[in-house]
């Protein structure tokens, strides 16, 4: 069976309504609503009022209001970074400065030593030191005995095989603490 639109008309004049599927003429947006479209006058502030008072669009609205809320708070942030940036130079100038004040009384102390040296004729190797004591090496130059704290068990040897071998051992020191050895030299000749 068809239908005509006679049979339409027929069924509007008798007081029948069929439902419509469009969204739009549900909720009463179009014309056949009987209200007036967006962007018309007083009918679409009502219609975005509406709208607003829905669950969807309230959560939206808090969100955004929230964000607003969020923002305000970004200006004192900002002006906190830029404090702790500044202060950051200002640490960073100091420690620049207290650097160099380091390296130029280390400059002067390097200065101010003066280092000796001699050919060692005899040496003194402590091998087992007694308990809490460090292992030493004490070398005999210009008649005097100086020590070598804590050397490693490979100078142990290089020393022992340079006395074996008849090489020189030069030992070098501070004046300032004469009887300790800052370093020591084999040369094999």
């Amino acid at each position: 069976m068809s239908i005509t639109p006679q049979m339409g008309q027929q069924g509007q004049q008798q007081g029948q309504q069929f439902p419509t599927t469009s969204p739009y003429q549900q909720q009463g947006f179009g014309p056949l609503g009987g209200q007036q479209g967006f962007g018309t006058g007083a009918g679409s502030m009502e219609q975005l009022q509406q709208l607003g008072q829905q669950q969807p669009f309230q959560q939206l609205l808090q969100q955004l209001g929230g964000q607003q809320q969020q923002q305000q708070p970004f200006g004192q942030a900002q002006q906190q970074d830029q404090q702790a940036q500044q202060q950051e130079r200002q640490v960073q100038q100091e420690l620049t400065q207290l650097a160099q004040q380091v390296v130029q009384q280390i400059v002067q102390q390097v200065q101010a030593q003066a280092l000796a040296s001699g050919v060692a004729n005899g040496f003194i190797d402590i091998v087992h030191p007694l308990q809490g004591q460090p292992q030493q090496i004490f070398l005999r130059i210009n008649g005097q005995f100086r020590v070598l704290n804590n050397p490693g068990p490979q100078i142990h040897q290089q020393i022992q095989e340079a006395f074996a071998f008849g090489h020189q051992i030069v030992g070098v020191w501070d004046t300032q603490s004469p009887n300790v050895l800052r370093s020591v030299r084999i040369q094999r000749i």
